[in-house]
């Protein structure tokens, strides 16, 4: 019995596993590009999910103390109206108001009606602090009585408008795609006419915009590249002096 061995085995030539190495990698490169890509979009809209929620717990906090403006505010306090708006710190990059907080008397606790507003929380002005240094701006809230405390609300914002009104308004709202500074148009009252702004000290309703922008990431027209992306938030706020019963 005659035995023949073949030498032919079988398997890949040198030439097939470069092509073969080649497609892999290339498509290994391809889904790292459309991962990091994806790793980008989520990190931008986390950044923006956590601006907005930080401006909307600041607007929060805003709307509820300034609406408390000119409760039990005793008369004769020098430039503080009957809205409890201070006129000459009150405009429309800031706003101060007073309030006597503890001013309603409680027989059952042992106190009597405060006549004052030199208590917590009776006298907050609230702004926008630049900080040219590290080029950010922040939402502050300045506590006058105590100890002077200084309180950063919001951190990424663009701008902050006080708008002052002398009843309720509606309004569009509109962003400077350059600088990011927002602010309200077409303002109209309820019978539908161009409403005019007032004083502060005329106010009975103020208007709060806050403009958030989140710069472009990336280089246009190339992979995991992310548009500038510009939010606004209002708040409306009525004082609490202005309503009628």
């Amino acid at each position: 019995m005659i035995i023949r061995r073949s030498n032919n085995q079988a398997g890949f030539s040198l030439f097939e596993l470069i092509i073969a190495m080649g497609i892999t990698i290339t498509i290994f490169g391809l889904s790292s590009t459309l991962l990091a890509g994806a790793f980008h979009a989520r990190s931008r809209e986390d950044r923006k999910s956590d601006a907005i929620a930080d401006v909307q717990r600041a607007l929060n906090i805003i709307t509820r103390e300034i609406s408390n403006a000119g409760f039990k505010v005793p008369s004769g306090l020098p430039k503080v109206a009957n809205n409890g708006l201070v006129t000459d710190d009150s405009d429309t990059q800031s706003i101060r108001i007073v309030s006597n907080l503890n001013g309603m008397p409680d027989s059952a606790n042992g106190y009597f009606e405060d006549s004052d507003v030199t208590d917590s929380d009776e006298d907050i002005k609230f702004l926008m602090y630049i900080d040219a240094d590290r080029g950010q701006r922040y939402i502050v809230r300045y506590e006058k009585n105590g100890t002077s405390q200084t309180t950063v609300l919001a951190n990424r914002i663009d701008s902050l408008v006080f708008r002052y009104y002398d009843e309720k308004v509606t309004y569009d709202t509109t962003v400077n795609d350059d600088t990011g500074v927002c602010d309200i148009t077409n303002v109209k009252n309820a019978a539908g006419e161009t409403e005019d702004e007032v004083s502060p000290g005329s106010a009975k309703f103020v208007v709060i915009a806050v403009g958030v922008t989140l710069p472009e990431v990336g280089v246009a027209n190339s992979t995991g590249y992310q548009p500038k992306s510009q939010v606004q938030l209002t708040s409306d706020v009525v004082l609490r002096n202005s309503i009628v019963y």
